[in-house]
């Protein structure tokens, strides 16, 4: 049965494997990355509250619901996800349009401090990650 912390294990190899596509100037694949690190760390927040859905829309939503509204997440921390989440669309389905480096780094480092703040989270309220 998924976790809290299995689904911060993707998240974390998700973030690996962005920067290391970075790093070999595959900035679509990095963003793709990067995004599924976000989405699997918000994830891992849903179960923390025993809610499981697949569904990206509805992970985008119950996480603004339930983590966004009252807090402890902010509003910008909502917003990153639904950019992060066209930044994959463009890059996997439209081959003609360019994903410059900086919009991969920028992903990448919104991505590890994001995955920070959700550890401490997790762990502040009795999670073993």
């Amino acid at each position: 049965m998924s976790t809290a912390g299995s689904y911060m294990l993707l998240a974390e190899d998700c973030l690996a494997q962005a920067k290391l596509l970075y790093e070999n100037k595959f900035y679509r694949g990095a963003c793709g990355k990067a995004y599924y690190a976000y989405f699997d760390a918000v994830r891992a927040l849903l179960m923390s509250k025993e809610i499981t859905t697949q569904s990206h829309s509805s992970v985008r939503s119950l996480f603004s619901l339930h983590f966004v509204k009252n807090g402890p997440f902010t509003k910008q921390d909502s917003s990153v996800i639904n950019e992060l989440f066209l930044l994959r669309q463009t890059g996997d389905y439209e081959p003609d349009d360019y994903i410059p480096e900086a919009d991969a780094l920028s992903s990448i480092e919104t991505d590890t401090e994001f995955l920070l703040q959700t550890e401490a989270y997790l762990r502040q309220n009795g999670f073993d990650l």
